[in-house]
């Protein structure tokens, strides 16, 4: 690659009061050559004033609403770039994520994907947190995808791809967020690269999907789809190993919080698993920590609906709080 064309696809729906954040964020890079692809998907607050704002500075595109997984195949449908950018319109990049990404690239020339962390922040950009994932996987990530579901991964606005694999097999299907639907199937296709730093920060409002959510079905069923996109991978690309769901460590502790806690052999297994999953991938203390600490605590009786709403750190203070 020499000074590829980024092409950084923004999507949007009734995110007028975040949007112009995310387009500046992009605007004010410090590598320049790259393309903006603002995708409103049928926005009915201001958000189309907004996108007018930029002129000819964004490629705009409005469609009627159908989803995110919809929005983002358009964009990528209207992208020129080598490499593919996906940028929430809440979240937004530190201004040196493209150069960064693109030298990485540059650097590791087997490497099809790039994963990187994040910082959280809350509505008003004030910085709140930071990823749990601060040790993010690379290479060939397939057999923890085979044996656990799952390796230390980026979110949807802490990826970049390669156009020429991601074609392959893209457009996006499901109802699980495009960076699990990408982080399942990619790998299979070639190695995975990572930037154990912040090149992101990701908003979290109470509106967006990984704002703490009770929502137990939807996340059951995200971790079914999960499931069959990477033994649908495996097996276009001639694995004869499959992926048991009986091994996600997540999956078993929502179907605890689901019966309203599992018994002692459930609860050890999960803590057990969640152990041993985080030594085989190599996960960061920090996050096989907080991992270990919020499926254990999920799988008590009464207390994994609380670890949904308020995620761990919330879950401590309420419990602190509620013995002063």
């Amino acid at each position: 690659m020499d000074n590829p064309l980024v092409s950084v696809i923004i999507t949007n729906y009734n995110y007028s009061s975040y949007l112009s954040k995310a387009i500046d964020s992009v605007l004010e890079q410090t590598y320049s050559n790259f393309e903006i692809i603002v995708v409103d998907d049928g926005s009915t607050d201001n958000s189309r004033e907004v996108i007018s704002h930029y002129s000819s500075k964004v490629i705009t595109i409005f469609q009627e609403n159908g989803g995110m997984s919809a929005s983002r195949n358009t964009g990528f449908e209207k992208s020129s770039g080598e490499i593919i950018c996906f940028l929430d319109a809440d979240d937004y990049y530190h201004h040196d994520k493209l150069s960064k990404v693109v030298k990485a690239f540059e650097a590791n020339p087997s490497w099809i994907f790039i994963s990187h962390c994040w910082k959280t922040v809350d509505k008003e950009g004030k910085v709140i947190g930071k990823s749990t994932s601060d040790r993010l996987s690379k290479g060939d990530v397939t057999p923890w995808l085979i044996k656990w579901g799952k390796y230390a991964s980026g979110i949807t606005s802490a990826l970049a791809f390669k156009r020429d694999v991601l074609q392959m097999i893209m457009p996006v299907r499901g109802n699980c967020g495009i960076d699990s639907f990408l982080n399942s199937k990619l790998p299979f296709y070639g190695d995975v690269g990572s930037l154990n730093e912040p090149l992101m920060f990701y908003r979290i409002h109470g509106k967006n999907i990984r704002a703490h959510s009770k929502n137990l079905s939807r996340l059951i069923q995200q971790r079914e789809l999960i499931a069959s996109f990477i033994n649908e991978a495996a097996q276009q690309k001639g694995f004869t190993d499959s992926f048991d769901l009986s091994r996600d460590v997540d999956y078993l502790s929502y179907k605890a919080i689901e019966k309203g806690g599992g018994n002692l052999n459930e609860i050890f297994r999960i803590a057990y698993l969640s152990i041993r999953e985080s030594i085989d991938i190599g996960r960061s203390p920090r996050d096989s920590f907080i991992r270990f600490m919020s499926r254990t605590i999920s799988a008590l009786p009464g207390q994994g609906t609380l670890i949904l709403e308020y995620g761990l750190r919330g879950y401590i203070r309420s419990k602190i709080f509620s013995v002063k």
